[in-house]
């Protein structure tokens, strides 16, 4: 008796490919949907200028650091660190919470405000071409490097705060020289 082969039929075979394209499009969708909720923001792109301003204490003197161009920032986001410590705040000259080297550390935010005050750099939410921040670095300003970074959530906590999120960026840094 002779053997006969059989196939599997063509609607079977049919059925089972588009469950295993179904199956693998589900598959690849889930991954791709997922990959795409953990991008980061991009950093925001900026150009600043420093220069000597005279500070409050001693005769010594502060850094104004303005936003050329670039993106506007979100302030909450935005932090500054130096070769030594300092200061961040306002005006020297006309705020009622100026920039002073009494007050340095490390890191410091954007949005360091003491109590119930608004930030003390006097800028708002966002920090946009032509407005100006002030830092007062500890001791001399001659030679101090100040760096500003980006984080991609808010800065958490009591000044200086903890940078939060997934990434930092250093977005500039401005070497202050000599003076004259």
């Amino acid at each position: 008796m002779p053997h006969r082969r059989r196939a599997v039929s063509p609607i079977i075979s049919t059925i089972l490919l588009v469950a295993v394209v179904v199956i693998l499009s589900a598959t690849i969708s889930v991954f791709v949907l997922d990959l795409g909720s953990t991008i980061q923001a991009d950093a925001p792109y900026i150009e600043v200028s420093g220069e000597f301003v005279a500070a409050v204490d001693d005769g010594e003197q502060a850094v104004a650091i303005t936003l050329v161009a670039g993106d506007t920032a979100q302030t909450d986001q935005l932090y500054v660190s130096g070769s030594k410590s300092l200061d961040i705040g306002g005006r020297p000259s006309s705020s009622s919470t100026p920039a002073n080297d009494a007050y340095a550390s490390r890191r410091e935010k954007f949005t360091e405000a003491s109590g119930d005050n608004p930030p003390q750099v006097g800028i708002g939410e966002t920090w946009e071409a032509g407005e100006t921040i002030y830092v007062d670095p500890e001791g001399v300003a001659d030679g101090v490097t100040i760096s500003i970074y980006w984080t991609s959530m808010s800065v958490e906590g009591v000044n200086p705060g903890t940078p939060a999120g997934d990434t930092t960026y250093k977005l500039t840094t401005v070497e202050m020289g000599r003076s004259s």
